[in-house]
């Protein structure tokens, strides 16, 4: 018997243009009632999920993070995630039909004018962004057999919304800190407003707009991410992970970590159960309950 009941696929876009915006797609299957539960870590990125008959209990505060999806009677249920402080606990208790869009940060704001708050606390967000002509879009993508047909459906419906001129100074300030990545360079807050020319008041209401989270909770993020990244490829040389990434000391590196995965870095190496490309997952089956 196959120890991992869902299947995750992974593909990336085709489209150059989408490639710029889009990370990859992600579909999620799982075809019988046995429960499972999977948790993820904080991440910078933006997932647009689409649900086929499933309902979705969302509880998202400073001390829960968790995601419950049961069967529903609505066909179709969309929801905005990301820019978690915790991890992401993710309980599927039913049969699971789920297409992922993966935006690169601040990239949705390339397909629509709504800011991040206006999204995350609806079911239907996919219809509040696209609004596609067809109103049969959504029953026509869960019915195509493969995910690489489903994918350049989606890639065609992102095509025509694309409108490239509405990211601008957000991406900017991604920019220097992609470079600054690189170059393995710091960067503050302090640093981006010299940068960007801007106090920092407006570039605190310019990462909460686009991004929906503050400046300095975001590069928090995008330190860890990168570091545990590399972590996943060097588990043996800690030290030099943490001070590659300008944590103060070990300590510190230790810290951060348990805040955003509840676990240390050598604890979470051995309790990650599933590593696709950009996932790292912690897979748990819960047969028997």
């Amino acid at each position: 018997m196959e120890k991992n009941l869902l299947k995750t696929t992974i593909l990336k876009p085709e489209n150059i243009v989408l490639k710029q915006y889009i990370e990859y797609f992600l579909f999620l299957h799982k075809k019988d009632g046995v429960p499972v539960q999977y948790t993820t870590f904080p991440n910078n990125n933006l997932c647009l999920a689409i649900y086929r008959h499933n309902h979705v209990d969302y509880q998202h505060d400073e001390k829960v993070n968790h995601c419950l999806i049961k069967a529903g009677r609505q066909e179709f249920t969309s929801r905005i995630y990301g820019f978690h402080n915790m991890p992401f606990q993710v309980d599927i208790q039913q049969e699971l039909d789920q297409i992922c869009v993966i935006f690169y940060p601040a990239a949705l704001k390339a397909f629509t004018r709504l800011d991040f708050d206006e999204m995350h606390c609806t079911d239907q967000v996919f219809e509040q962004l696209f609004k596609p002509k067809d109103k049969y879009f959504l029953e026509k993508l869960f019915e195509e057999p493969h995910p690489t047909q489903q994918a350049r459906q989606l890639e065609r419906l992102l095509l025509d919304q694309l409108e490239e001129h509405r990211v601008s100074k957000i991406q900017e300030a991604l920019y220097y800190l992609s470079i600054a990545h690189t170059d393995n360079q710091n960067i503050s807050v302090e640093m981006l407003c010299e940068k960007l020319g801007c106090s920092d008041t407006t570039l605190f209401r310019l990462f909460k707009t686009s991004l929906g989270q503050n400046p300095q909770k975001y590069l928090k993020t995008f330190r860890f991410r990168k570091a545990l990244k590399d972590l996943m490829t060097t588990p043996d040389l800690l030290t030099t992970v943490a001070l590659r990434h300008h944590y103060y000391d070990q300590a510190h590196f230790i810290k951060d970590f348990k805040t955003f995965t509840g676990y240390s870095p050598k604890k979470l190496l051995h309790a990650v159960s599933v590593q696709q490309q950009s996932l790292a997952w912690i897979y748990q089956e819960k047969s028997g309950e």
